[in-house]
């Protein structure tokens, strides 16, 4: 694997770069601090929004830096191995083998038109990391996912609670909701002037409108690819291996027989293959892949998965 590339940080990425730490920002300045000060809830709801955050940039930046994975220089397919599986092409049968590398492919692995190169374990490209998320990158992927749920989530539970909150505040306490400086003193306090206040509030609810409108549907659209990803982490499957399965299961149907996907060892064999055999090291980021991403235990080695993998 190769080491970290930071040609890959395009608009793009910078772009989802600037969306989290907008967020983060408006959130701790226009809900945390002026509403919750620097209470016991303040402090806690402070703490968890910016470790879930800084957790979710050092994996999303290890998805866009971390080679996904490339087929080594003298990788030949080897049918012997009895913890591997070759494919082969479904036509000819003949192993697969890359006409744009000039390569075999390993088991998994998939050539990507947008990188111009076979990627190991290859689940899709995605140009939010500009970056192939293959074996290399896809623990910090499903990592980035989890932490940047958990972050969004409660930064639109602080939005939205504090936007009711406001909403059902008296006239004469709403000044108390809107504090500023390291003390969190109020602004009334400070500014005797009604157009300077007034302006304050007017900064202050348009950038968290502002702030809910892009958090919202960034919220639906996070939590809908972090359960889809769910799915593939429990059936050990990748995005490609899925669309796959669909003609395979349909065709194997027609000729009256029942399609298993090769590589689903079980929900606790599934994990251990992904995160690796250590369950105390699947939530921190860091940690290599598991595996060499060429060869892969089956079904069909259910048993001798289940020793190597410590089961």
């Amino acid at each position: 694997m190769d080491g970290l590339s930071w040609r890959r940080i395009n608009c793009t990425v910078a772009g989802v770069l600037c969306i989290i730490v907008f967020i983060y920002f408006t959130v701790v300045t226009c809900v945390i601090i002026p509403w919750l000060s620097y209470s016991v809830p303040g402090a806690f709801n402070l703490l968890c929004l910016s470790f879930n955050t800084l957790v979710a940039l050092v994996c999303f930046l290890a998805c866009v830096l971390v080679d996904p994975g490339r087929v080594p220089d003298d990788y030949v397919p080897d049918a012997e191995t009895q913890t591997a599986v070759v494919e082969v092409k479904r036509k000819s049968g003949e192993t697969r083998f890359c006409q744009k590398c000039s390569k075999p492919k390993p088991a998994r692995s998939h050539h990507c038109r947008v990188c111009k190169r076979c990627v190991l374990r290859m689940d899709h490209h995605c140009p939010w990391i500009n970056n192939c998320v293959g074996h290399g990158n896809y623990k910090a992927f499903l990592l980035f996912l989890l932490y940047v749920n958990a972050a969004i989530i409660h930064a639109l539970g602080l939005l939205a609670a504090h936007a009711v909150y406001s909403l059902r505040m008296h006239t004469e306490h709403r000044e108390h909701m809107i504090r500023t400086g390291p003390k969190a003193t109020a602004i009334g306090a400070l500014d005797n002037a009604s157009t300077g206040t007034l302006r304050a509030r007017m900064i202050w609810a348009g950038l968290q409108t502002i702030c809910t409108a892009i958090t919202l549907p960034l919220t639906i659209g996070l939590v809908m690819l972090f359960i889809w990803n769910l799915y593939l982490v429990v059936t050990n499957k990748t995005t490609i291996e899925y669309h796959e399965g669909v003609t395979a299961r349909i065709q194997a149907q027609r000729s009256g027989q029942e399609y298993e996907h090769p590589y689903d060892l079980g929900l606790c064999g599934n994990l251990h293959t992904i995160f690796g055999p250590k369950p105390s090291y699947w939530l921190l980021p860091g940690v290599p892949a598991f595996g060499d991403g060429v060869s892969f235990v089956t079904a069909w080695d259910r048993h001798t998965a289940d020793g190597l993998l410590g089961l």
